[in-house]
């Protein structure tokens, strides 16, 4: 119960601190246009692209997801990282069943949507906006792996150049799918990225949960 309560308490804080500069945008230069939520994109998903196109992004999701970048990691630097109590998933190593719910909670709030609407909903489709699509999708993915390297910085993690660089170029390869699937794929919902962003860190934390 207290691992609940302390995910209930890090998904408001993350909800926020991610949605504040979003509203503020929202608030001063577009809420007579349209609504805070279908502004940032929480819209019903609708299929854009030819049906292939969905087929091509789940066959190079599934081999990317799947891609363990840690047998690239020397031993050493890995269990310094499963170890430390600065990396959140540990906290629910071992708990086996009793991570389930809490997992939700984290993954699916305080990371999928909290991180969607600032780097989907808003940077991603400010970015495009400005200057077209791809662009804007590799800037918010450049600005999504540039966040875990400063991330594992203020938590005092030393990881070195090595580590901070698979970091980079995995995460950041996530937020360029993620963009993708919902930009090119979509019609622009990030409701796409929001499932697949917690439904992914939820099978990872399991994983180390069991």
């Amino acid at each position: 119960m207290e691992l609940i309560i302390s995910n209930i308490s890090t998904s408001v804080i993350n909800l926020i601190v991610f949605s504040l500069i979003p509203f503020l945008w929202w608030f001063f230069r577009h809420r007579k246009e349209t609504g805070f939520f279908r502004w940032l994109g929480f819209i019903r998903p609708h299929l854009r692209s030819k049906w292939w196109g969905l087929i091509v992004f789940a066959v190079v999701y599934y081999f990317f997801y799947n891609f363990d970048f840690t047998r690239l990691v020397d031993p050493d630097t890995l269990a310094y990282i499963e170890s430390s109590s600065a990396v959140s998933a540990n906290a629910f190593a071992g708990l086996g069943a009793a991570a389930i719910v809490p997992a939700l909670i984290e993954n699916f709030i305080a990371n999928g949507v909290a991180e969607e609407i600032l780097y989907r909903g808003f940077l991603c489709k400010r970015l495009c906006g400005k200057l077209g699509t791809v662009v804007g999708i590799l800037l918010q993915a450049v600005l999504f792996g540039l966040m875990h390297n400063i991330l594992y910085i203020i938590a005092g993690l030393n990881v070195g150049l090595w580590y901070h660089t698979l970091t980079f170029l995995f995460t950041g390869m996530g937020a360029l799918l993620l963009g993708w699937l919902n930009e090119k794929i979509f019609n622009g919902s990030i409701l796409p990225s929001i499932l697949l962003h917690g439904a992914g860190n939820f099978i990872s934390t399991m994983l180390v949960a069991f």
